[in-house]
């Protein structure tokens, strides 16, 4: 007995799977019949782009070594940029008073 090989689809593809379920012209009922996927699969992919954005959405799902560090640098930087706003406004109202 021969076990069934898993699909695998590039990062292109996906893109394009997860655009035409982002512009909302088609249904994901729709878009699984037309490309012959499982309706979790579109959703997963959906939450990887909207977490990940391109980075995350390499050809077998898994966000390659580098890019992750590329990836989690920037967060870190995110969020140290938004305590330094904060700060810079908490400041700002001591200095008016």
């Amino acid at each position: 007995m021969s076990k069934l090989k898993r699909r695998t689809f590039s990062q292109e593809f996906k893109i394009k799977i997860v655009q035409l379920k982002l512009l909302g012209n088609m249904k994901t009922s729709e878009i699984c019949k037309m490309y012959d996927l499982d309706r979790q699969t579109i959703h997963r992919w959906v939450d990887e782009y909207n977490k990940h954005a391109e980075i995350g959405m390499s050809g077998k799902g898994v966000v390659p070594g580098r890019d992750l560090e590329i990836y989690q640098r920037l967060k870190e930087l995110e969020m140290e940029n938004e305590i330094l706003k904060k700060a810079e406004a908490y400041f700002a109202k001591k200095k008016i008073r």
